[in-house]
């Protein structure tokens, strides 16, 4: 409780502080009854494969909850983080979801005419990778002369950084539309549903990132679009998922 009364100060976004207390949830759940510095990371493991969790799961829960043990070192309430020592499960080598060119000329010709309101959405997250969550804190006022803005409140890592406007997006850009877009869950569901898309999480950024590597064939230019730190997720993730001609084709996709 201590812990999240540090949290609760800094400034932390909701959904970040729900997360928090969620994953410290289950902690208290399995070892409410012990002091911090009798959790092992035996018994973390265990905990971790009773729930059947997969390594992109524990991951998150690590990233969440290391920070918990690392203060609890400086409160003198352990001597030793746990979670440093985790033997993460072999992740599932699969490809992530992304739309293929003809879906996504189908969803931004079927939102120009049913939803035009929507385009900005679609297209912002199509052709350039903005996450949906930052997509729904951006207004016009960040969309400048040849680059979108995401400040650092806007931003998931809470950084500031600049991406560039492809010429088919300064396109769908410029047919306006709702900037932040409201009753979004709906909206996408009315769309998809007409044109049989299955949509899934994060699939217009790992499409962005997707054609954009096979466009450019740099992993630093794509990684620095994305806002990645680094690109080791772009070598194992998006590598060979499309040709050369299928992104050509795809940035080509306009009004």
């Amino acid at each position: 409780s201590r812990y999240l009364e540090v949290r609760s100060s800094q400034n932390l976004r909701p959904l970040t502080l729900s997360q928090i207390k969620w994953k410290l949830g289950v902690l208290k759940e399995s070892f409410g009854e012990m002091r911090c510095h009798e959790v092992t990371t035996a018994m973390l493991e265990t905990l971790f494969e009773s729930r059947n969790w997969k390594r992109s799961t524990i991951e998150g829960v690590i990233a969440k909850l290391g920070p918990f043990f690392n203060w609890c070192i400086r409160e003198s309430h352990s001597a030793h983080n746990p979670l440093k020592d985790i033997l993460l499960p072999k992740g599932d080598d699969l490809s992530p979801s992304i739309f293929k060119t003809e879906q996504v000329s189908q969803l931004m010709k079927r939102a120009a005419a049913a939803d035009p309101d929507m385009i900005p959405y679609f297209a912002l997250g199509l052709f350039a990778g903005v996450r949906p969550m930052e997509i729904e804190r951006l207004s016009w006022n960040n969309i400048l002369n040849g680059f979108i803005e995401i400040t650092a409140d806007k931003a998931k890592t809470r950084q500031r950084r600049l991406i560039s406007i492809a010429d088919n997006l300064q396109q769908w850009l410029n047919l306006g539309g709702e900037l932040p877009v409201t009753n979004k869950r709906k909206r996408i569901a009315k769309l998809i549903s007409r044109i049989g898309l299955n949509w899934k999480p994060d699939i217009m950024r790992h499409s962005f990132a997707s054609y954009h590597l096979a466009l450019h064939m740099s992993p630093d230019k794509t990684a620095f679009e994305l806002g990645h730190r680094d690109t080791k997720m772009l070598f194992r993730h998006y590598r060979e998922l499309v040709s050369t001609e299928e992104a050509q084709t795809y940035w080509k996709i306009r009004p």
